[in-house]
């Protein structure tokens, strides 16, 4: 055993050696007196990892880590290089005796010239496989035995053979050519007598080339060399490219001149070079109508781009593709796919053509759009869809936003419509929803949107409202709208809305959520018992509703004689003298009582009924100082308030000489007190009205001067007699020195212009001897008289008259 060329040791079932070979002691490098019969195995190993053969870390964990495994009596195989550069193989396995563990028995070999010699074999394999992978063609290489012991990647790539394939050893000849025959890559014959032929001709072992073209269309120089001890190297090139240059050149001019689409060759600043037949059936162009031109003459950039942007971007990106309207020599746009190209000059690098591609999209565009109208649209009633709405919504609820607007969203559903589908059937519940509809899109503005969500749900946008009364009104236009029956299949039917309407931004900042608001309000206005609306929010209802309130027994209260005037006097402010009175409505409601102008004239002014009471206004106080007149009063004149909506009206000025005519009043004694704002709306239309109306001898006057919003410019410019001071810089002119500012500035600028000033809300003594010290010319306000009926007032006037 000693002559062995490998080590070996024997350790009993207590890990104790029990026999061994000078082989054990040179491979592992033990000194001959640590070993001995019955030495314990982790002090054979102490040696070692005191010599730090097991790596760093501490030498008793070492020792005690591969005891254990010993321990294990596992048969084990594995190489370990030692600090000395040799390396061996431990190789082990446990000992049994009459089927009892009486040990391990374990070999050491050195294999350090075998790893060296591996080690270098390897070198020269990956040697011979990179050159033989730095081969542009594909290699292969047979053995004497037909069998295929070497290739590169190209190999498989190039004959398209799957790994599968050649990783199925051993890879015969016969194996390729029966794999190549079944795929057709031969051609059309008998299988088996096409494999027969390609082996006879291999038996040959004769050099060859030729040329093959496979199936897929790529065309291969197969060159093919026998070795001397029988082997067979071929060489696979594609050469497809080559072959085809001709035939490409060729079918390139048949396309340039027979394809539909649009070719255009330019030069490196775009100029024309030549087009192709298919430009010129698309643009109307003949070739020499465009030679020389820049091609941005043909084809329209969007507005923020222009040429030289463009060229630049393209220079250097090399490419562009995009649509763009092209025009045509009629002058006639037509929408084309453009895909530009970069051509480079082979020897500098930098761009020397492009080639322009032009697609007419048209009938694809037109096919886009009713695409887009398919998807977008409710097929049974024709309205935008659920896409649709929410579409619409990603687009209005920016810019609400944005210019901070009040969006109104009404989410209706139809009463009673399951009971009239599931009775009288489908196609009357059809015709039913498009007849709705039908009045839907009716009542709305052309600014609204209306679609339908599916069954019997529709959403109705109103953008851009003013307030949310606005959108009540609209509810009960849609209300009276599905009030009359609808005819349907022979039926007369009767349905009603339930409505439920939330707002954008005050019950949601999103669509989701105020679609989702006012779907609860809907279920809400059901709850109500149908046929009618809820707001989202509880005080929207009850502030709407007030107002509707109003607005329903506004109509009424002309023809009921609900309505009555008041006059408060007015008086110069140096005497107290009378100067004239100005009119003032009232509303005496049977039930609710005495309501406030505050509270109706701003839904008269929204609805459009101040009109009719304005000139209800103007007439019965024209009547009432005429009369006042006749029983003896000394003439003055008497004011009346006139709205925006009045005087926007083209037939205003024959309203008001109606009002002189009938009742009978001087037209110097009627003054017209108009508001800033509503003058400052159309400036130059005011102009020529107040212009007729002077000419008429209509006094006229500014009134609630200050709180609006004036141009000087205009102002000197309207033929105006009076300003007159708002009350709320009156107030606190006592105490508050930028009222005060305000309130003698208005003075002295009416003064220059001409004009009297009144001051209205006149309370205190104080206030009266501050306005009279700046030159006020009169005044109005309590501390003369508080708005007095028609009896009053002719009382109160007709004594101040006669004691001065």
């Amino acid at each position: 055993m000693s002559n062995l060329p490998q080590g070996i040791s024997v350790f009993d079932e207590h890990l104790r050696l029990r026999v061994w070979n000078q082989g054990f002691l040179d491979v592992l490098n033990l000194p001959a007196g640590a070993v001995f019969d019955g030495v314990h195995f982790s002090e054979l190993i102490r040696i070692p990892a005191e010599r730090g053969e097991y790596g760093p870390g501490d030498v008793e964990e070492h020792i005690a880590r591969i005891t254990a495994l010993a321990l294990k009596f596992e048969a084990h195989s594995f190489e370990r290089a030692r600090p000395s550069g040799r390396t061996h193989l431990v190789q082990g396995e446990p000992l049994f005796i009459d089927g009892q563990l009486a040990g391990f028995i374990t070999t050491y070999t050195d294999i350090t010239e075998r790893k060296a010699a591996e080690v270098e074999l390897q070198r020269h394999d990956n040697l011979l496989q990179t050159v033989i992978e730095s081969i542009p063609s594909a290699v292969s290489l047979f053995s004497k035995d037909k069998e295929l012991i070497l290739y590169n990647q190209e190999f498989p790539r190039l004959l398209d053979l799957p790994p599968s394939l050649l990783n199925d050893r051993p890879v015969t000849m016969e194996k390729l050519f029966r794999f190549n025959a079944e795929r057709g890559e031969y051609g059309p014959g008998d299988q088996q007598a096409i494999v027969q032929t390609l082996l006879v001709k291999a038996d040959q072992n004769q050099a060859h080339r030729f040329e093959r073209t496979r199936p897929n269309g790529k065309t291969l120089d197969i060159r093919g060399m026998p070795l001397d001890e029988g082997g067979f190297v071929t060489i696979y090139t594609d050469i497809s490219e080559r072959r085809a240059s001709a035939e490409r050149e060729q079918l390139a001019q048949k396309v340039f001149n027979h394809t539909p689409t649009g070719i255009i060759f330019t030069d490196e600043v775009h100029r024309i070079l030549s087009i192709n037949p298919a430009t010129t059936q698309m643009t109307g162009y003949e070739a020499f109508e465009l030679l020389g031109h820049t091609v941005f003459g043909l084809a329209n950039l969007p507005p923020e781009q222009n040429p030289e942007c463009f060229q630049e971007n393209v220079a250097l990106r090399g490419s562009w593709r995009g649509e763009l309207e092209v025009t045509k020599k009629s002058g006639e746009d037509f929408p084309a796919y453009v895909r530009v190209t970069r051509v480079d000059d082979p020897h500098s690098g930098m761009p020397a053509h492009y080639i322009w591609i032009l697609a007419d999209i048209t009938e694809r565009k037109e096919a886009e759009e009713r695409m887009r109208h398919i998807a977008q649209h409710d097929a049974l009633t024709g309205l935008p869809n659920r896409l649709a709405l929410l579409m619409r919504l990603a687009q209005l609820l920016p810019e609400a936003r944005r210019h901070k607007l009040t969006m109104a969203i009404m989410f209706l559903d139809l009463d009673r419509f399951k009971i009239i589908n599931d009775t009288l059937g489908h196609p009357v519940g059809d015709e039913l929803l498009r007849e709705v509809a039908c009045r839907l899109s009716k009542v709305v503005r052309e600014t609204d949107f209306v679609a339908r969500l599916g069954g019997d749900e529709f959403v109705v946008i109103l953008p851009g409202i003013t307030n949310p009364s606005d959108a009540a009104i609209v509810a009960n236009k849609i209300i009276a709208a599905l009030s009359s029956p609808i005819e349907a299949e022979g039926h007369e039917l009767h349905t009603s809305p339930s409505i439920g309407i939330s707002l954008f931004p005050d019950d949601g900042p999103d669509g989701d959520t105020i679609l989702k608001n006012a779907d609860t309000a809907m279920y809400h206005a059901k709850a109500a018992g149908r046929n009618n609306y809820q707001f989202f929010a509880a005080d929207m209802n009850k502030a709407t509703a007030e107002r509707l309130n109003i607005e329903r027994k506004l109509r009424h209260a002309i023809a009921r004689n609900e309505l009555a005037l008041c006059f408060q006097p007015q008086f110069r402010a140096d005497s107290s003298q009378p100067t004239g009175v100005e009119a003032l409505i009232r509303w005496h409601h049977p039930t609710d009582g005495l309501i406030s102008p505050l509270r109706f004239i701003p839904v008269a002014e929204e609805t459009g009924i101040i009109v009719e009471i304005g000139e209800w206004v103007l007439l019965n106080a024209c009547r009432e100082m005429k009369h006042w007149i006749d029983a003896g009063l000394k003439p003055m004149r008497i004011a009346v308030n006139v709205s925006a909506r009045q005087l926007r009206r083209r037939d205003f000025c024959e309203t008001v000489a109606g009002a002189l005519a009938g009742s009978g009043l001087p037209a110097e004694l009627l003054e017209l007190e108009i508001t800033e704002s509503s003058v400052m709306e159309n400036p130059e239309e005011a102009i020529q009205i107040l212009e007729r109306l002077g000419r008429m001898g209509v006094s006229l006057a500014i009134d609630d001067f200050g709180t609006g919003y004036s141009s000087l410019a205009y102002l000197k410019l309207f033929p105006i007699d009076h300003l007159k001071i708002d009350r709320s810089f009156v107030a606190d002119i006592e105490h508050d020195l930028n009222d005060r500012a305000i309130a003698f500035g208005t003075i002295a600028l009416a003064h220059s212009l001409g004009l009297n000033v009144i001051a209205e809300g006149v309370e205190t003594a104080d206030q009266l001897e501050l306005l009279r010290a700046n030159g006020c010319d009169e005044v109005q306000g309590y501390l003369f008289s508080k708005p007095l009926t028609s009896a009053a007032a002719f009382a109160f006037l007709h004594a101040r008259c006669r004691s001065e």
